[in-house]
Formats: structure tokens, sequence, C-alpha cells
């Protein structure tokens, strides 16, 4: 059999992401366990043959969004602050929540209170573990306050921006997500970080859109602008 060509390895990879991408929408939209092949189908536009092609059942589906997730977190540019790092993480993923329907699944699966027959919680574990690499960072600079237990604010603030975008998607569809986020740090960070440190952490709600232009300027110089 001959090895496929890479025009047909390249169809193949659009179609899986056109999947996972209306998967994500609609597990967002109406959750996982209303969700049917038939309406990953529709929505996808691609047939039920080229689904089954890539995934063997919803929950196969379901699992590669979750991993969708963790391998399409592209690497947040590298601060000085490792504060700064920790506002940049939680911006772009406002960002991404608000713009990648994958993400919006992901955040949606991790929640979503119905059964569901796979392990939803390795994403929430990866952003706690993500955070607590944050902060052990800022800790052993002398960014934190003395009494800060690392381990702690990491489970907390995950479940806090939890809370948030699951709010704020009922409210107002996320629109606002970057806002209350920004209302988060105003109210976390000057209880676990040094006041000399805070006034240097740049607080502006527009960088997640400047993380994201950045790194598609870095993977493709021509790219058009995001929005």
């Amino acid at each position: 059999m001959s090895k496929p060509t890479r025009p047909q390895q390249d169809r193949a990879i659009r179609t899986r992401q056109k999947i996972l991408e209306a998967a994500g929408a609609l597990f967002d939209e109406v959750g996982y366990a209303d969700t049917t092949i038939a309406d990953i189908t529709a929505r996808s536009g691609v047939t039920k043959g080229a689904i089954y092609h890539h995934f063997e059942d919803k929950k196969s589906i379901g699992v590669a969004v979750i991993e969708a997730q963790l391998t399409e977190m592209a690497p947040i540019p590298p601060q000085e602050i490792a504060t700064q790092q920790l506002v940049d993480a939680g911006y772009f993923l406002a960002y991404q929540l608000r713009k990648d329907p994958v993400q919006r699944g992901a955040s949606s699966l991790a929640l979503e209170q119905g059964k569901v027959d796979f392990d939803r919680t390795r994403s929430t574990r990866m952003w706690i573990d993500f955070v607590t690499v944050i902060l052990t960072a800022a800790q052993e600079k002398g960014e934190l306050r003395a009494h800060v237990n690392v381990s702690d604010v990491s489970w907390n603030f995950v479940a806090a921006f939890a809370g948030i975008q699951h709010v704020s998607n009922a409210f107002d569809g996320r629109q606002q997500l970057t806002h209350r986020l920004k209302v988060l740090w105003e109210l976390l960070l000057p209880s676990i970080v040094q006041r000399d440190v805070l006034v240097k952490v740049d607080l502006s709600m527009d960088r997640g859109e400047r993380i994201a232009q950045q790194l598609l300027d870095q993977a493709d110089p021509a790219a058009t602008p995001v929005a």
C-alpha cells in the first residue's frame, strides 16, 4: 500500500480539526451528554464515514477534545517577572475561550455535571500543575509574600477561573470574561505578591490578544492580524 501523499495528509488533518471544532462547539452549547454523532456530522460538514475514520465513537472525540486543549496551548512567551507569566497565561486562555471552539468544549467538558464516560479532570489537573510551576518560580524569585502556600493558591486560582468563565458564559457568552479575570487579578494578586513586584505587573486586558498575535507572527510572519 502506498503512503498517503502530503496533500492527503494535510486534508486528513484539516478534516480531523473540523470534527474537533464542531464537537467542541456542541459540547459547549448543549453538553456532551446531549451531543450525538449526527449533530457533529451536521455541524462539521463532514460525512459520518469521515468521522468514524478518525474516531471510534463519541467518547474518543471527547477525549481528543481534552487532549487538544493540552497540546494546542502554545507556550506563553517567557517573562522576567514570573507573576507576569501567570497573568499572561490567564489572559491568553480567556482569549482562546472566546475564539477557539476546541478550548470552549474542553472547558465545558471539565465542568459538565452530567454523566461523562471518560476522565475529564486531566485538563484541570494540568492547569493546576501549570500554575504551580509558575508560582513556584515566583516564590523562588522572591516575588511572593512569605505566607503564600503555592499549592493552595494554585488550586484555588484554577477553581476561581473555572467558575468565572462558567458564569461569564452563562451571562454573556464569555464576552466579559477578560474583564472578570482582570477583577480577579486585582483581588488576588495584592494578597500574594510583594508590593514592589506588583507595581511592575501589566494587567492590561489586551495582553491575551497581543500574545496571540505574537505567537501567530512567530509561526507565520505574513499571517493576518488576530481580532
